[in-house]
């Protein structure tokens, strides 16, 4: 059996996790393989960009239907990387359906 390091709760304890407010997810590709998107353009005049693999494009639809699918959630942003999701979610009136 694998042994996980311990990590350091990021909650905070007095916090109501289920009342609105705006919140700032990670969401990981197991074993943290890049098969979301590829970063391409990384010479001197020309900045990085991702390109999105088929699973980054399904991804990306998912997440920007978030906003018709819930009434009380609102995608501010988000980005795709290699390996890994950044979204910044806000969730209205204390629900999330």
């Amino acid at each position: 059996m694998c042994m996980l390091p311990k990590r350091k709760p990021t909650r905070l304890r007095e916090f109501d996790y289920n009342s609105g407010g705006a919140y700032f997810l990670t969401v990981c590709v197991k074993d943290r393989q890049p098969l979301l998107s590829t970063i391409v353009g990384r010479d001197v005049l020309d900045a990085p960009q991702t390109r999105l693999t088929n699973y980054g494009v399904v991804a990306e639809r998912q997440i920007r239907q978030m906003n018709e699918m819930y009434e009380h959630v609102l995608v501010e942003g988000f980005a795709i990387m290699p390996d890994h999701i950044h979204i910044l979610l806000v969730v209205q009136n204390g629900t999330s359906g």
